[in-house]
Formats: C-alpha cells, sequence, structure tokens
C-alpha cells in the first residue's frame, strides 16, 4: 500500500464569513502525483485526539500559510507581521511534536518550514524587507503564478543537492523566513541575497522549503523529485 501522508491543516473562512478548514489542492495533487496517498489532518480543539487522528501516518506534510505568532520564538510583533492565528499555531506546532514522536518523515513549505524551526528552538525574520540591513530580493509575488522568480544555491552533501545540484530557480511567496536555525538544522539552499530558502535536520528524515514546490508542480515537473524523494522515506 502506498504510504499515507496527513496534510496538516491550515484555516480560512469560507463564503459565508465561517471558521473553515483550508488546503489548497496543490498540496493533495503533489502528493498524489509522488504516489502517496493524502489526507487532511483537520484542526480540533482537544489535542489529544492528534495521536489517534495520525496514527496510521507514514509522513506528514505542513502547508504555507498565515504568519507565525513572534511569541513562540520570545519576539514582540514589528509593524511588517501579517495575520497571525494562535488556535492554529498552536495545533500545528502540536502535530510536530506527534510527526517528531512517531518518526516518520516530514516535509515542511513555506509556513510550514517556519513552524518546524521555531519548534526546534529557531527564529525567523518577521519581515524579510524590514529587516534586512542590505537590499533584498522581491520574496513575495506581486501575482500568482506558476514559474520561477530567482535562483537557489545549494549545499553539497545535502539531500536537496542530491535531487538538483548546485542551483535550481524557484519561486517567492513569503515575506518571512529562518533567521536563527531550529536545534540540529543545517541551511541547504540560500538565495543570492541570503535568505535561507530551505534546511534539513542532521539526524532526523525532515525537510524544510521556504518556496511553493507544489505550485511549480502545476507549471512543470521540475519540483518532481522532490516528492518523490519525501514518499520514498515514507515507505520506510
Amino acid at each position: 500500500m502506498p504510504p499515507l501522508i496527513a496534510i496538516i491543516a491550515h484555516t480560512d473562512e469560507n463564503r459565508f464569513k465561517m471558521p473553515a478548514v483550508n488546503i489548497p489542492t496543490s498540496y493533495v495533487k503533489a502528493i498524489e502525483h509522488a504516489g502517496g496517498i493524502p489526507y487532511i489532518l483537520p484542526i480540533v480543539e482537544d489535542l489529544s485526539l492528534l495521536a489517534a487522528m495520525a496514527a496510521h501516518a507514514n509522513g506528514f506534510l505542513f502547508p504555507g500559510g498565515f504568519d507565525l505568532d513572534p511569541a513562540y520564538f520570545n519576539e514582540t510583533p514589528l509593524p511588517g507581521l501579517g495575520r497571525v492565528d494562535k488556535d492554529l499555531d498552536e495545533f500545528q506546532l502540536a502535530a510536530f511534536g506527534l510527526a517528531v514522536k512517531m518518526e516518520v518523515p516530514v516535509l515542511g513549505i513555506c509556513r510550514g518550514a517556519q513552524v518546524i524551526n521555531v519548534a526546534l528552538g529557531g527564529s525567523l525574520f518577521q519581515d524579510i524587507p524590514s529587516q534586512f540591513d542590505t537590499p533584498v530580493l522581491d520574496h513575495t509575488q506581486k501575482e500568482i503564478h506558476l514559474g520561477t522568480d530567482h535562483s537557489v544555491t545549494i549545499e553539497p552533501g545535502s539531500r536537496l543537492y542530491e535531487l538538483f545540484g548546485p542551483k535550481l530557480e524557484v519561486n517567492s511567496r513569503h515575506h518571512q523566513s529562518i533567521k536563527d536555525l531550529g536545534k540540529n538544522l543545517k541551511p541547504t539552499a540560500v538565495s543570492l541575497d541570503g535568505v535561507i530558502e530551505a534546511a534539513e535536520h542532521t539526524d532526523l528524515p525532515i525537510d524544510l522549503i521556504q518556496w511553493h514546490p507544489e505550485l511549480m508542480m502545476l507549471g512543470s515537473r521540475i519540483m518532481a523529485p522532490l516528492f518523490k524523494s519525501f514518499i520514498e522515506r515514507c515507505k520506510g
């Protein structure tokens, strides 16, 4: 049986302005096309239910979304901070703790990468343009598209290097990024302005990707090796 991949839910409002679970279908398609069986792990108030909900998961995918509350890395909000949701933060942090306990592979994308970094004791740039001392690339697309926005340099010896080699063209849809790396994380890709674009855990099968490979998959197959390698690791 193909591995079962728990995609950790995000929140938003539906057309009636009611709170709703929200997962772009691009994440589901990326897992499906890579050979996994995707299912959404919805947000619950009782976090003790998480273990039962995820009992059969062979891997976890943490998607993009809102900003993370800076209180989780001991900072006060800066003017550039966007929308936050503490209930969402608590749920996703708890889900990551469960994933580590289960010892299964984890893939964090955009906000998902930031949640994992903070869960491991790291911190974030709350707003790249206002916090970097040097000029930076435009990391936030003006309009969503399926192409790429800039290149990243990939660290030799990393899992990303094995898949893509020394350089890769990626998209950019974020205004936050990793500042201080969490415990046992090492950077694996960096943009020309110094923003950390990817990282991996030195001991556990945990990969952090700041760009949106699932969106790129809607326009080409260039990111297919990333998702296929994740699914292969989830097979155990």
